[in-house]
């Protein structure tokens, strides 16, 4: 069997979303079985202004990416990058956005014009609402349980079962006064022709 191979990203402009991204990355260095993008040495990649595609268009099966997104509830971009800008198809498997309003029509959408048609829907976690800094400490548990657990079933049931077996950890019982429901997982069908 492969190994997974596993996008962490952050914004340029963002030390805090940096640090976060680099302690869910750490975590990850020492799961068997698992391929850190964009490489072992480099445990992040640092995402320019206007260059998202970077991380949504890597060869990943799973991309998770720790940034600020423009508030309210329709945001026109993420990694600093306006969604209407974003072209590089999304092959992953599943995406773990980690920034405020993540689960929004206008990024969803955005997401289905950037995954081809021809895929299984993208399995998408993400939060239907604001998002605190501190959030981050749902994804390492999460992240641990995804890539080590079974490899059978949809993308969307495994990430499913991941986020209930992180919200059951020792780790997680001090956090207990974040709103984890906001955290929801969707089927993101592609709408991308390819030729």
């Amino acid at each position: 069997m492969r190994n997974l191979r596993v996008l962490v990203a952050a914004p340029a402009r963002s030390p805090r979303c940096q640090a976060d991204a680099r302690r869910v990355a750490v975590r990850l260095t020492y799961l068997r079985g698992v391929t850190p993008l964009p490489s072992p040495t480099q445990q992040v990649l640092i995402v320019p202004p206007g260059d998202a595609d970077r991380a949504l268009g890597a060869d990943a099966d799973v991309l998770y990416i720790c940034t600020h997104s423009y508030p309210g509830p329709d945001p026109e971009g993420f990694l600093d990058t306006d969604l209407a800008s974003l072209n590089s198809p999304l092959t992953a498997k599943a995406l773990i956005l980690d920034t405020c309003w993540g689960a929004a029509p206008t990024v969803r959408r955005a997401l289905a014009a950037l995954r081809p048609a021809h895929l299984p829907p993208l399995a998408l976690l993400a939060c239907a609402g604001p998002a605190r800094f501190d959030h981050h400490v749902l994804v390492g548990p999460l992240l641990e349980a995804l890539l080590t657990g079974p490899r059978t079933g949809s993308w969307h049931q495994r990430l499913a079962a991941a986020k209930a077996t992180a919200l059951t950890t020792a780790e997680l019982a001090g956090h207990t006064r974040r709103d984890w429901a906001r955290w929801q997982i969707h089927h993101i069908p592609g709408t991308r022709t390819t030729p």
